[in-house]
């Protein structure tokens, strides 16, 4: 039985990481605000179980590194590292979970190749939840240094997965409050990966920041409305707050518009407006209410219904090339090399007859 509780979006301010120390900076100050969101949180009546971060929540957006290997380095980490161990001591002393991201991230099983990085932390301060980011945008691909699971696939299913790929790229976390997963920033432009998470189970889907001017035209709001009712799930999707420049002015280039979504694509909780500082939404889920919801024979459990041999001949013809970084680790001129990636791309789709070009198109 899973009394229901209260999910706190958190969207801080962000301030930019110059130095490795700089992230556990960031969450020690993001700490702060924590207690308060929690705090208040608890109003709604019920206890705080889930504390969520967006991307880049504590280390800003990084500098562009596009194959500069000392640069990338400089400013990978580790999970579990300084800046988890952090945000675990608050997990403990409020007995909630957490769950963030850390942007550039060393891994034992690829040496000298990095990842961007979902993590849960559980009440006891323990890390029970890593997911890799999966689906990349031409920024982050190509100019932040950042390695795709696909880049190395092969080798990426036998050690993530055990061979099993869902676990290997859509993992879930299993948890006392619920089954939870974290969809990065641009993989929820797709339908595919918050799908994927809800096909391994999640309940609970992490949507966590997108970038101007996708949220002022309105696509960050359909997109997680879209994402909770196409999978029958929550989706918490907290965005980054304003930029604090080193003269200390605001810039914001993500909008805002935090917000908490139910089961059948309705908001809950929305931030509304521009704002300053830290801020966060929260409500109360009710988790068994839907788990009757999944299991009834009706409209709203759409998982039974699903014919899979059907829309699995929609991927049976490859369009990003997997396995491009098993061999080596990107390196000098990985953005131009990921940039004619994209272009030949398009032209296998116009090919395939998916897209078509239009009058005086020249590839």
């Amino acid at each position: 039985m899973v009394d229901p509780y209260v999910v706190v979006a958190v969207s801080p301010r962000t301030i930019n990481v110059k130095n490795p120390g700089d992230g556990v900076a960031n969450v020690k100050r993001i700490n702060e605000f924590i207690d308060t969101a929690v705090m208040v949180g608890a109003w709604e009546g019920s206890p705080v179980k889930l504390v969520v971060l967006p991307e880049m929540a504590i280390q800003g957006m990084m500098a562009n590194t596009p194959g500069n290997r000392e640069r990338e380095r400089h400013f990978a980490v580790t999970i579990p590292g300084p800046e988890t161990d952090e945000l675990a001591k608050k997990a403990v002393e409020h007995n909630t979970y957490i769950a963030a991201e850390l942007y550039m991230v060393k891994d034992e099983d690829f040496p000298d190749r990095h990842f961007n990085v979902a993590f849960i932390i559980d009440p006891q301060g323990e890390i029970i939840y890593k997911r890799y980011k999966a689906t990349s945008d031409a920024y982050e691909g190509g100019m932040l240094g950042n390695m795709n699971p696909h880049d190395v696939w092969d080798e990426w299913i036998e050690k993530k997965g055990n061979g099993n790929a869902m676990d290997a790229i859509f993992p879930v976390a299993k948890t006392e409050i619920g089954n939870i997963g974290y969809a990065i920033c641009h993989e929820g432009v797709y339908p595919e990966v918050p799908r994927g998470l809800a096909m391994n189970g999640a309940e609970i889907i992490i949507r966590g920041t997108l970038i101007e001017p996708a949220v002022q035209n309105g696509m960050w709001e359909l997109q997680n409305r879209a994402h909770a009712m196409f999978n029958s799930a929550y989706v918490v999707a907290p965005n980054l707050g304003p930029e604090v420049r080193d003269d200390g002015s605001m810039q914001d280039l993500f909008g805002g518009q935090s917000m908490i979504v139910g089961p059948r694509g309705q908001i809950l909780t929305k931030q509304q407006g521009w704002t300053s500082g830290d801020s966060f939404v929260c409500t109360t889920i009710d988790i068994e209410a839907l788990r009757r919801a999944r299991m009834a024979n009706g409209l709203y459990n759409q998982f039974k219904d699903l014919r899979t041999e059907q829309y699995r001949v929609i991927y049976d013809t490859p369009i990003y090339p997997k396995n491009q970084y098993l061999d080596a680790p990107p390196s000098e001129g990985w953005l131009a090399r990921e940039d004619s990636t994209r272009a030949a791309n398009i032209e296998k789709l116009i090919e395939r007859g998916v897209l078509t070009p239009p009058s005086g198109y020249k590839a």
